[in-house]
Formats: structure tokens, C-alpha cells, sequence
């Protein structure tokens, strides 16, 4: 727009009518501006206002990420070693099973309520397993 258009525009109004700025979207009024000012860059004369953030909310915390996925409730466990990576995975199934994670399985359809999960490559039960296995023996 050119200045002599805006000021041809204002002369339809009384001189003692308050300019406002309105900054909208397709078919809604965002806000509106009463303090304005006039300011020349280089370019030119430019009209400006402060943007008013009372009409925004802002949404903190939370990105979209999270919202998508699920967040681990606790950080990985340590279930020991074992000889091969296909008793490990097993061994991990069983933990899921039995502490009723909602987390893939590896082998679903392996019989994890039957089976009886090795020993570590140390010769020992992970303290974990063993406590499965111990509950497990109690309610049987």
C-alpha cells in the first residue's frame, strides 16, 4: 500500500478517531491494536504494533514425542548373561511375562508358565529370575 492511498483511506474519518490494527485469520479476529506507531527502515514507512500473547496458550512439558510413544517406566534391567543371545531373549520374555509389562515379546509364542529359565553363565540364578521363580513356586 502506498502512503498516499492509506492517507486518502483516513481521511474518511474524523480526525479524532482512535486507529486500530487488527490481525486476523480466515473467518476469526486474533487481536486488535490501538497502540501503533510508525517506523521507517530503509524501506519505507512501516506500521507496528506488539504482538499481545493474553490470547494464546502455551502448552509446556510435554512434546509430541512422548505422546506418540510410551515412556519406559524404569530403566533397563539387568537379567545376567547367558550362553547364547536366544536364552537371553527368552529369559527377558519370561521377565515381561511375569512382571506383566506391556513390552514385545521376542518369542511369543513360547510357553514361558512351563518352562524354568538357566542359570547365568556364572552358574547362578539372576536375583531377579530367582525371584520370579520363587513366587511362582509359592502360588503353585
Amino acid at each position: 500500500m502506498r502512503v498516499r492511498d492509506l492517507i486518502d483511506m483516513l481521511r474518511r474519518f474524523p480526525p479524532e478517531a482512535v486507529v486500530r490494527l487488527c490481525v486476523s485469520l480466515p473467518n476469526r479476529v486474533i487481536e486488535t491494536h490501538e497502540v501503533l506507531w510508525v517506523g521507517d527502515y530503509g524501506g519505507g514507512p512501516q506500521i507496528n504494533a506488539m504482538l499481545d500473547f493474553r490470547g494464546f496458550q502455551v502448552y509446556v512439558g510435554c512434546g509430541l514425542e512422548q505422546m506418540v510413544r510410551e515412556v519406559p517406566a524404569e530403566p533397563p534391567v539387568d537379567l545376567g548373561k547367558y550362553r547364547d543371545p536366544v536364552e537371553a531373549a527368552r529369559v527377558r520374555d519370561f521377565y515381561v511375562i511375569h512382571r506383566g509389562l506391556n513390552e514385545p515379546l521376542a518369542f511369543p509364542d513360547f510357553d514361558y508358565e512351563h518352562w524354568i529359565p538357566p542359570r547365568t553363565v556364572s552358574g547362578e540364578y539372576n536375583p531377579i529370575i530367582a525371584e520370579i521363580l520363587r513366587e511362582k513356586l509359592l502360588r503353585e
